[in-house]
């Protein structure tokens, strides 16, 4: 008798079962993107690289100075945003027609005492990323707030010095 509740309880929950899949062990949400494919629109990351940011495979570095670096491509504007977005800590960013602005952004495998402005524009049927270092300079050593503001131009309280200098 014991046999039979068994074999009984058994197909009382397999036929419970029937038609549901059933999945042991962990298991990775649906929303997740696979691993080894990208998504539409996702563009993965290249060889040219400046300030720690490695610029999208789809872009090339058409120019570099010191404190600026221009990327083109024939990608969407917005891909390059999203692009930009995950490489890099911005507090704000500003979203236009035919630009998105990421205004004061550390580069997250770049120098962290660095500050840059990032703009990705629309430009014919692809888009130019332009990165700017925007650290200020560092401070004078051995000045006094006073001898800053001076140096400036300026009083204590913020007004020019010569006034007809100013224009």
């Amino acid at each position: 008798m014991k046999r039979s509740t068994a074999i009984g309880l058994a197909l009382t929950l397999l036929s419970g079962c029937e038609g549901r899949r059933i999945e042991f062990g962990p298991t990775a949400p649906s929303s997740a993107k696979p691993m080894d494919r990208l998504a539409p629109g996702e563009l993965s990351p290249g060889t040219a690289e400046v300030w720690g940011f490695v610029a999208p495979r789809e872009m090339r570095l058409d120019q570099q100075f010191p404190a600026e670096a221009f990327f083109v491509g024939a990608v969407a504007a917005e891909s390059v945003a999203n692009y930009v977005r995950e490489r890099v800590e911005a507090d704000r960013v500003e979203i236009g027609a035919a630009r998105t602005v990421f205004p004061t952004v550390r580069i997250k495998a770049g120098k962290p005492d660095r500050t840059y402005r990032f703009e990705v524009l629309k430009e014919g049927a692809g888009s130019r990323l332009v990165i700017k270092d925007i650290t200020p300079p560092p401070l004078e050593p051995g000045l006094s707030d006073e001898e800053r503001w001076k140096k400036a131009g300026l009083t204590p309280t913020g007004k020019p010095i010569d006034p007809k200098k100013v224009e």
